[in-house]
């Protein structure tokens, strides 16, 4: 009967069950025939020397040998296959398993399932000087994390002197062979003292926030996009997310407070921020101004007629709140009455005095139009509604005098329902001299009118 020789090439006396083949070689009597190795002692053989004394005592059973070149190379110690091929068969049917899932594989769950390093556990192959890629990583990982550090190159899937000087410290804590190879008795050792699972992976990205797109409903007069991120007082502004999400806003009414879209009514004025939340991941923000109207100017657009030989001027003008890149086509309107200022002359003096000067404007609020313009406002002396010029100002104690309307001007929301706030305080000036000329004037528009009626 033939006698296996097994000599070891990693060994650890406190670990004969890490002793591997590294040559099996037969010693037979001359005139004896091999002998088959039966599939108890191929079992026997691979659980006390490793797949490579099998496959090598069972190419001597079939007649086949290892080349002398290879049998000093521990990665060639049995005919090259690649990783996981399928399991070498004997001449009586023996099956030798090379595959993860024999029952000899790596449990830490940093290493299982690393075909490089299931290989050298198995002692079908070394990692060393030289190895690269994904197993070394995995190795040097696990050493910096027991402390072991790798200073001067890190982590980076090479096996080079700096690999090799961690792996012989590990071996030396170990006590086995401090020879900077990964074989299956340093690969052992990794998967009994590493502590399993390694560091947890980085977290994913988190999800990128919702793209936001904002379109104001109406137009701006200079024709503008409808994305602009200014607004006028009370616009409506349609909001859209890429993803259903939450929206807040720091001020100002929405339609719906959840879904992909809503519609947000602008407020009076202010710096408002729109907060549009998805489920998970980082919410998206847009900032949107609202521009009030904070003035106007006037321009005269009609001349209400007066009978000649009488004193006094009217005109219609209309009216321009200006931002034309806003829209303020859901802004109202409103003058405040109030007493005249700087009367002087004839209307504090003469018979004039006894004239009501006060301001009546119209009691409502106007909407403006879509261009934020507004027709029109009446700019009038008033004198038309008095009796005729001469029961005025009788001559000859008629002489020049005039006043002033310092006109506090509101607005509003469309349908808000307040009283309004306060913007802008107009002035409309009266003057007439000693021969009925009479001139009206307000922020820009302006009308004069002789007694005889002819107006510039």
């Amino acid at each position: 009967m033939g006698v296996v020789t097994v000599r070891t090439l990693e060994r650890a006396p406190s670990h004969p069950s890490y002793a591997v083949a590294h040559a099996v070689k037969p010693h037979t009597r001359a005139a004896a025939a091999p002998q088959r190795l039966t599939p108890s002692t191929a079992l026997h053989l691979q659980r006390l020397a490793g797949n490579a004394a099998v496959t090598y005592a069972i190419a001597s059973t079939a007649g086949r040998t290892v080349p002398p070149g290879q049998q000093d190379d521990p990665v060639a110690s049995f005919p090259p296959q690649p990783v996981g091929a399928p399991a070498a068969a004997s001449a009586d049917g023996t099956v030798v398993q090379r595959t993860i899932g024999d029952g000899h594989d790596l449990t830490n769950t940093r290493f299982a399932g690393d075909t490089v390093l299931e290989a050298a556990f198995d002692d079908e192959r070394f990692v060393r000087v030289g190895s690269s890629g994904p197993a070394v990583s995995k190795l040097q990982q696990a050493m910096v994390d027991i402390g072991l550090s790798l200073p001067k190159f890190g982590v980076d899937a090479k096996f080079g002197p700096e690999t090799k000087s961690r792996v012989q410290a590990f071996q030396r804590s170990a006590g086995i062979v401090d020879d900077g190879i990964v074989g299956p008795i340093t690969m052992g050792e990794f998967d009994r003292r590493i502590p399993g699972s390694g560091p947890p992976p980085p977290p994913p990205p988190p999800p990128p926030p919702p793209v936001l797109t904002t379109t104001t409903v109406a137009a701006a007069p200079d024709g503008g996009p409808n994305s602009r991120r200014s607004v006028g007082s009370g616009e409506f502004v349609d909001l859209a997310a890429s993803a259903p999400v939450t929206w807040t806003v720091t001020a100002g009414t929405l339609t719906i407070a959840s879904g992909p879209s809503t519609r947000w009514t602008a407020p009076e004025t202010g710096s408002v921020t729109v907060t549009a939340t998805p489920a998970s991941g980082p919410p998206a923000t847009v900032v949107l101004t609202v521009v009030p109207p904070d003035r106007f100017s006037m321009t005269r657009d009609l001349v209400n007629p007066i009978p000649a030989g009488q004193a006094g001027a009217d005109m219609l003008t209309e009216v321009d709140f200006g931002h034309r890149d806003v829209s303020f086509a859901r802004v109202q309107w409103l003058e405040d009455p109030g007493p005249p200022s700087g009367v002087h002359g004839y209307f504090r003096f003469g018979a004039g005095s006894a004239m009501d000067l006060n301001h009546h404007p119209n009691p409502a609020f106007v909407t403006l139009r879509a261009d934020n313009r507004f027709k029109h406002d009446h700019c009038g002396s008033g004198f038309p509604l008095a009796p005729p010029f001469f029961r005025v100002f009788p001559f000859p104690s008629f002489f020049g005098g005039g006043w002033t309307w310092s006109i506090p001007n509101r607005f509003r929301v469309l349908g808000s329902g307040t009283a309004g706030t306060f913007f802008f305080r107009s002035a409309q000036i009266f003057s007439v001299d000693s021969l009925g000329t009479t001139t009206v004037s307000k922020e820009g528009a302006r009308i004069t009118r002789t007694r005889a009626g002819a107006v510039t």
